[in-house]
């Protein structure tokens, strides 16, 4: 499942309870005092943001050993030559120039 903008309008039927050191309580209003979030907003968007990060960290890509030898062979091919892209990249850039 990946999170969308759609999730964010779905009807909020799901419940969490949780269970925190008075500390950790403090620290978290403190943020969410100087941010103009309700406490419920900054915990659910701050835990959606680490899964995210979370699950891209996790994707691993499995192909067969025919799949990976072909595709290693490509990657050891030399590369074409593309004058286009080379007569672009020989150019000063906007940056440059300026």
């Amino acid at each position: 499942m990946v999170y969308n903008e759609e999730m964010e309008t779905a009807s909020k039927t799901g419940r969490w309870s949780m269970r925190v050191t008075p500390a950790q309580d403090a620290i978290v209003r403190q943020v969410v005092a100087s941010s103009g979030l309700s406490l419920n907003d900054y915990v659910v968007s701050s835990a959606i943001a680490a899964a995210a990060n979370d699950l891209a960290d996790r994707k691993v890509f499995a192909v067969e050993a025919d799949q990976w030898d072909a595709l290693q062979a490509l990657l050891d091919e030399p590369p074409v030559v593309n004058g286009k892209l080379q007569a672009l990249l020989s150019k000063p850039s906007v940056l440059e120039s300026q």
